[in-house]
């Protein structure tokens, strides 16, 4: 008996269904058109031809007709597979794509797909063997999402044994795929090698499966929520990347800080970057590490930076533009990104950061300059000098913005405030000069 899962179909629901033509879609498809005399809903099926056999010419036709027959309307993707990529990987994302497409061209609400309960089993396996995330080993589940339009499996309960029994019971037409007999691929080598062995051992095998994911899925659930209420609460999130302390992560269990990095990782890349397993648990003992600074690939773009105890997450490395300016007198200047310089006579309209420059000459304080760091810069102290790079470790500025910080020199270009960090000693005379800095907006 088909254990197929009706709650998922609500009423007036539009339906994009995906028609393979094999035994598994035909019998999903005969299943919804019968019930539709129960639940009122619309069928959109969708067919894609990837042009790989010389037998899917005659499928997408007989997925074509079945269409006529039941009375629904069907599109078709002629997809060509580009021999340079992974095929599996490319034609996924073209269905998903294609559907998505065709929801939002029919104004469909949910796209059904005929996955089973020897697909779920089949699947955890290959993720334990290969890795996966945490919620990765929960194998198929039965409601998700893509790109904003859910994904329904009803049949996911059902075992292939009972598929079989509806196809067989109900005479239901199908097209048998020849290249699910060969081993070129991994999932037919579980199926046709692995399965058999574990369903010799226990013939309810798929509940057992069913089981194991059941738990994986609501162990997920409590540590997502976690992971979200700490987002939510500690992580500062940009355009482009986020930042959080890591001392707030001290207490936390290494499952939870890894869902943390993960959903950080998802929401600053948007959903573009996979997570491996040890790129999760670099990061764990990044985070943990005694090291002030480290730095982290995730993938070609993506780069995670330890400084000090904040850890930030940038979806690409930011570009420094080096500049310089010459400023001759009371002015106001913008820097690149953004902040703002200016020199007044008052402070008393301006917020921000500030420099008393006492003088008794103007022609001894300008032009003066103001840039961003470069190789061997120096500060003059009374002692001596001291690298500029010794001293913003000292003061712990954060890698990701020594290249932002303003620099302030006098006419003699000698270093004279860097705001925030360094001022040198106040000097003296009648009058006084507002040196103002201020973050940009």
């Amino acid at each position: 008996m088909l254990n197929f899962n009706k709650t998922l179909i609500k009423p007036n629901d539009r339906l994009i269904v995906a028609v393979s033509g094999g035994i598994d879609s035909m019998v999903l498809l005969h299943y919804l058109h019968a019930l539709r005399q129960e639940i009122p809903f619309e069928i959109i099926i969708c067919h894609i031809n990837h042009h790989t056999r010389k037998a899917t010419a005659s499928e997408a036709e007989f997925v074509s007709e079945t269409a006529a027959r039941y009375g629904l309307a069907c599109e078709i993707l002629d997809f060509h597979y580009n021999q340079e990529k992974n095929f599996h990987h490319v034609s996924r994302l073209a269905r998903y794509d294609f559907f998505k497409d065709m929801a939002k061209l029919h104004k469909a609400n949910k796209i059904v797909l005929a996955h089973h309960a020897d697909d779920l089993a089949e699947t955890i396996l290959m993720r334990i063997t290969r890795g996966s995330g945490f919620i990765g080993y929960a194998g198929i589940l039965e409601k998700s999402k893509f790109k904003g339009i859910e994904i329904i499996r009803p049949m996911l309960r059902s075992s292939r044994d009972d598929i079989s029994s509806y196809q067989t019971q109900y005479l239901v037409e199908y097209r048998e795929d020849e290249s699910n007999q060969k081993d070129d691929y991994t999932r037919n080598r579980f199926r046709h090698h692995v399965m058999p062995l574990i369903k010799a051992e226990n013939p309810i095998y798929t509940q057992k499966f069913a089981q194991f994911s059941e738990y994986i899925q609501e162990a997920h659930g409590l540590i997502n929520n976690m992971a979200k209420n700490f987002l939510e609460q500690s992580v500062i999130f940009e355009t482009d990347k986020a930042s959080l302390s890591c001392d707030k992560l001290n207490n936390l269990e290494p499952i939870i800080i890894k869902e943390i990095f993960k959903l950080i990782v998802d929401k600053v890349s948007n959903n573009k970057v996979e997570m491996s397993f040890s790129h999760l648990c670099e990061l764990v003992n990044l985070s943990k590490g005694e090291k002030t600074m480290g730095e982290i690939d995730i993938d070609e773009f993506m780069v995670v930076k330890k400084s000090y105890d904040t850890l930030t997450f940038f979806n690409h490395m930011p570009t420094h533009t080096q500049y310089e300016f010459t400023i001759s007198g009371p002015g106001e200047i913008m820097l690149p990104n953004q902040d703002i310089f200016l020199i007044s006579t008052n402070n008393s309209n301006f917020s921000g950061k500030y420099y008393e420059l006492w003088y008794n000459d103007l022609d001894l304080i300008f032009p003066m300059t103001i840039r961003n760091r470069r190789p061997g810069d120096r500060i003059n102290l009374p002692y001596g000098t001291k690298k500029l790079k010794d001293l913003f470790i000292e003061k712990k500025v954060p890698h990701a913005i020594r290249d932002e910080v303003p620099l302030v020199f006098d006419k003699s270009l000698e270093l004279l405030w860097i705001p925030s960090y360094f001022g040198r000693k106040k000097s003296e005379g009648i009058n006084c000069l507002y040196l103002i800095y201020q973050k940009g907006i």
